[in-house]
């Protein structure tokens, strides 16, 4: 452990990040982590004691995105009764560890700000709310007997950083699913922010076509375009806007949308398949065989914002470690 922080506090990120992908043991990580990392933090003296900070807890980041997508928390049944128990695995707790560390200043410094950003990212991507808000089934079945254990990691930073609009937003997109209310109350909280407006508008949109409301959706996705330039949000809400036109027997509308979304993000599958979709039923397969073409002949993998709509921040991965690193690097 003492080895890899000291080669990814001289600025060997990369091969750092790829010995963390051969890990098979991330609870034997942790421990190591937690057993190694405070003298390790004092060993360069109090001058350099920040800078470790920042180190050890971007590491931790670094290694719970590693492992994410392996595993992140186990919900355990109770026999003949409607509650569960939370156990987390060693991905949110290396964030809870690393946030713990930015949390011991007071005020907060500024590279916390950011780093508090890359962990909502990594969060994110689990596709779990309750490290960030905890219970998602309160009062439902399968609710958690085990409340001491949540970590409500959203409640930690938005104390720290109250203004910071993104983490409003997430509490949004953190309930989207099973508190509606409470979402609809984040994003329009939000609405008129000059940063998030325009996705918490989009984002207002989708859960009013969840419910059909296709009138306050179309409303919402328009009133996204006025609000930013951000090309992902400008796709889905093209996008969102398109299929409902289409579920409204407006085709010509909707193959508008279509075209505007995939002109706004031109890898964009979701959107290119939709509107050949839409070509090919019209009868102008020509058009439909050209449009699917163009889509095969971009990269294979290549990032679609719907189908990355769920992970919310992590699409800020790149440019949020790139800061971090680079504030190590000072």
């Amino acid at each position: 452990m003492v080895d890899l922080l000291d080669r990814y506090g001289s600025g060997q990120f990369e091969p750092v990040v790829a010995e963390l992908a051969r890990v098979t043991d991330f609870d034997d990580l942790l421990q190591q982590l937690k057993r190694e990392a405070p003298a390790w933090l004092d060993a360069n003296g109090p001058a350099d004691r920040d800078r470790r900070e920042l180190v050890a807890a971007t590491f931790a980041l670094e290694a719970a995105r590693a492992d994410e997508l392996y595993e992140w928390v186990w919900i355990q049944s109770q026999p003949g009764v409607a509650v569960t128990v939370m156990y987390w695995k060693p991905p949110p707790l290396l964030i809870e560890w690393g946030c713990q560390l930015m949390r011991a200043h007071e005020p907060p410094r500024p590279i916390e700000r950011w780093w508090q950003l890359a962990a909502l990212a990594v969060a994110q991507r689990s596709e779990d709310s309750r490290f960030l808000v905890g219970d998602i089934r309160i009062g439902r079945a399968g609710e958690i007997i085990n409340v001491q254990d949540e970590i409500k990691h959203l409640d930690h930073v938005m104390k720290r950083f109250p203004a910071e609009s993104r983490f409003v937003l997430a509490q949004g997109i953190a309930r989207d699913r099973y508190w509606e209310d409470d979402a609809l109350t984040a994003y329009a909280a939000v609405a008129n922010d000059v940063d998030v407006g325009g996705e918490a508008s989009m984002r207002l949109g989708a859960l009013h076509v969840k419910h059909e409301r296709f009138g306050e959706a179309i409303l919402q996705f328009d009133r996204a375009e006025t609000l930013t330039r951000d090309p992902y949000v400008i796709y889905l809400a093209r996008y969102f806007k398109g299929r409902v036109l289409e579920e409204n027997s407006r085709s010509d509308e909707a193959l508008d949308e279509y075209r505007g979304a995939a002109a706004a993000w031109p890898t964009g599958q979701a959107a290119t398949v939709s509107l050949a979709a839409l070509l090919f039923r019209n009868g102008r397969r020509a058009e439909a065989h050209e449009q699917i073409g163009r889509m095969l002949a971009a990269a294979p993998n290549a990032f679609d914002p719907w189908r990355e709509y769920v992970h919310a921040d992590n699409r800020f991965w790149p440019q949020l470690i790139g800061r971090l690193r680079a504030e190590i690097r000072r």
